[in-house]
């Protein structure tokens, strides 16, 4: 995995909604807004089992998520690299759930979005991480 500079690190604990791009059976690229959460996890994000995007990870876990800033001066961070699901992920995925969404929601709304998720298990929900190949920044 490559090394992540205190700048970008910082950059990526932001909440900004990140673009995750995965490949279609057609071999065609899908995007899609995710979250993202940046930790010494890694790289962390969840979706459904039934989402195309985890269905297209299933099949080609190749990725490319893209971080923008949509204020002037732009700053991106684009991270090429592979999904991998985490393991051990039932006694992870709400914490980060509800991790994720206070942060992206704030305290009260974010609580009420992460409960929905207390009683899914790996069949519903993915939890998985992107191990980095490749890292591009803009201004950062």
């Amino acid at each position: 995995m490559k090394t992540v500079s205190n700048a970008v690190g910082e950059f990526l604990k932001r909440p900004l909604v990140s673009t995750l791009a995965t490949i279609d059976e057609d071999g065609s690229p899908r995007t899609r807004a995710i979250w993202h959460d940046w930790s010494e996890q890694g790289l962390l994000l969840f979706t459904s089992t039934k989402s195309p995007k985890w269905k297209n990870i299933e099949t080609d876990n190749r990725v490319s998520l893209c971080v923008d800033d949509p204020e002037p001066p732009y700053k991106s961070v684009i991270i090429d690299g592979h999904a991998v699901r985490k393991s051990g992920e039932e006694d992870l995925l709400y914490p980060i759930v509800l991790k994720m969404a206070k942060k992206y929601y704030g305290e009260t709304e974010g609580r009420n979005f992460a409960n929905s998720y207390q009683n899914m298990t790996p069949a519903d929900v993915a939890l998985f991480e992107i191990v980095i190949d490749r890292i591009t920044t803009q201004e950062i």
